[in-house]
């Protein structure tokens, strides 16, 4: 088996916030070493990333929001209520979106089907930054790959449990993108938006397709939003590459999400990804950054291992998983599911011959 690509720097690990800020960069090395306990990073090519240039940024952000980061950074200020620009945060992720250029270069220009890198900003949009997020890696990558690489087709799977509304907002009128988010419904957590009903504008009608999950929506419920609209869709529009980004805060033990995958779900969730994309595009570059709570680096394991369909046993690695007791039926869950899964049909049934 030849190595695994994956972007990281010991610089992640000055990723900071400041003090009580819920995101952390003490994940980046925590899950290294957790890697290094499963004899997993053994198998993996450390790849250092490069920082993203000005020039770079700007395939996704406007030349005033990043005089703003810039003069943030400098005088200690905030680019919303939850995203101070400190000079560590937005150095990381400077860094960060440079390994997504690099890694999309990677599997655009050599035989390398997955590259992995730790990313996945996708609350930062073209003139704005929030949600923890700066830059955004994802869209950044995808512009590259069309712009820079010449493809005509990219598809982002935007498993995070929160909405990726920077990301939608970049491609909400473009058709070279199919966007596409599972994420908690946005009535229940920030930011807000991700309705069945937001599917694009102009040309980009149809190209943005949302899938707001059920509080406590568990391992079949999502089974069914891969079985109806995930795969389906992504054999439709056949991508040229395949971007994925999330992270663990789908885990029913995330403290900041209402999710109900288990370890399990969380590694079917990469495993359904991982053969969807081989199958319609044989490239995925998936990036892995969310989560909050004590259990991110596990849930990083679990999906690690089912993108890469690895034997390890990554639960022998984490703790006994906490019980789980959602306030509602499986039946019901199932229920209100199939209602959601229905309503978006009828919503994206006009562009898409599958529905």
């Amino acid at each position: 088996m030849p190595p695994i690509p994956l972007y990281f720097s010991d610089e992640l690990n000055q990723f900071n916030f400041g003090s009580g800020h819920p995101f952390t960069g003490t994940r980046f090395k925590e899950f290294l070493e957790l890697l290094r306990k499963a004899k997993i990073l053994e198998q993996c090519n450390i790849i250092k990333p490069i920082p993203a240039t000005d020039d770079e940024l700007r395939l996704a952000h406007s030349e005033e929001y990043l005089a703003i980061v810039q003069k943030a950074m400098k005088i200690g200020g905030w680019l919303s209520i939850d995203t101070p620009a400190t000079r560590g945060a937005v150095n990381a992720q400077r860094l960060i979106a440079g390994s997504g250029l690099q890694a999309a270069r990677l599997l655009v220009d050599t035989y390398e089907n997955i590259a992995h890198t730790f990313g996945g900003f996708h609350h930062a949009g073209p003139d704005y930054g929030e949600g923890f997020c700066i830059y955004n890696d994802v869209a950044i990558s995808a512009k590259a790959l069309i712009e820079r690489h010449g493809l005509d087709r990219v598809m982002i799977l935007d498993s995070d449990a929160h909405h990726g509304n920077g990301t939608m907002d970049i491609f909400y009128k473009d058709p070279k993108v199919l966007f596409v988010s599972i994420h908690q419904d946005p009535r229940t957590i920030y930011p807000g938006k991700g309705f069945v009903w937001e599917t694009g504008e102009g040309e980009g009608e149809g190209y943005t397709v949302n899938i707001p999950m059920p509080p406590f929506s568990g391992n079949n419920q999502y089974g069914m939003a891969f079985d109806e609209i995930i795969e389906p869709l992504a054999r439709e529009f056949r991508p040229q590459l395949f971007i994925r980004n999330g992270g663990s805060d789908p885990y029913y033990g995330d403290e900041l999400t209402m999710l109900g995958l288990d370890l399990d779900g969380l590694a079917e969730v990469s495993r359904r990804t991982r053969d969807v994309a081989l199958e319609t595009s044989g490239k995925l570059l998936d990036m892995t950054v969310s989560g909050y709570g004590n259990w991110v680096k596990y849930g990083w394991l679990a999906q690690f291992c089912g993108c890469e369909v690895l034997n390890t046993d990554y639960k022998a690695f984490s703790p006994k998983q906490p019980h789980r007791s959602p306030p509602c039926t499986e039946d019901s869950l199932t229920r209100a599911t199939d209602s959601m899964l229905n309503s978006l049909k009828r919503e994206i049934g006009k562009y898409w011959k599958i529905f």
